[in-house]
């Protein structure tokens, strides 16, 4: 016999044996399968079954998105010389936010129309107070005026200090003044011991002092005034 033909009778018989074993495996395990069935008790039917009857599906009512409402613009300011009729003349010709050479106005798409109207943050980018005023200047429909000659500087809002988060409050010492170096108007930030004080009367809620201030969240917030 050769040797191929040795490897694959030898095979052959392993392969034999295996599917025997294996059928009288399967015998058994089906014996001791039925005898557990046999034991376990059949349920007896009941006696008046109950009729079945097809559930009617209920309609879901739909879930009610109810709108917040928001107020318009609360966050941010008009922009410098902006009069009480701002939104009437305004066009949303968008020339006051080319000529702003900080780039701090922005577009604002109205809630209750596709119309846009600039405006700008104080509590995210300053307005710089330019004294020629490029804004105003740009303005085709006198929406924006400039301001007479006792009225130097806008009012946008009024400085608040977080004290919480201010460098000076944590060190205990005069350890900043970034807020006095910046603010463009003299004699409105002041020192109460080390911290900062802002007077009321001469801030214009430019926002510069949010701006330079180091701390992280920021230790100076504008409260913005109400526009009319």
């Amino acid at each position: 016999m050769k040797r191929k033909d040795l490897f694959r009778e030898g095979f052959k018989s392993v392969f034999q044996f295996t599917f025997t074993k294996a059928d009288e495996i399967s015998e058994a395990i089906k014996e001791v399968w039925q005898e557990e069935t046999d034991k376990i008790p059949k349920k007896t039917s009941k006696s008046n079954p109950k009729p079945i009857t097809k559930k009617t599906k209920q309609k879901s009512k739909p879930t009610l998105v109810r709108k917040r409402k928001t107020k318009m613009f609360q966050t941010l300011s008009l922009p410098p010389g902006a009069t009480k009729d701002f939104f009437s003349l305004c066009t949303g010709c968008n020339e006051c936010i080319f000529a702003c050479p900080y780039a701090v106005l922005f577009p604002v798409t109205a809630t209750d129309s596709e119309k846009t109207y600039p405006h700008f943050d104080p509590n995210a980018k300053a307005c710089h107070l330019c004294s020629d005023w490029p804004c105003i200047s740009a303005c085709p429909e006198n929406a924006l005026l400039p301001y007479e000659v006792s009225e130097k500087t806008p009012k946008f809002g009024k400085a608040k200090l977080l004290k919480e988060f201010c460098i000076n409050e944590k060190t205990g010492e005069s350890t900043c003044n970034a807020c006095f170096v910046t603010c463009p108007v003299e004699k409105t930030v002041k020192f109460k011991g080390n911290l900062p004080v802002f007077a009321q009367s001469s801030c214009t809620g430019c926002g510069l002092c949010v701006e330079t201030c180091p701390s992280f969240p920021k230790a100076i917030q504008i409260k913005l005034f109400k526009s009319e």
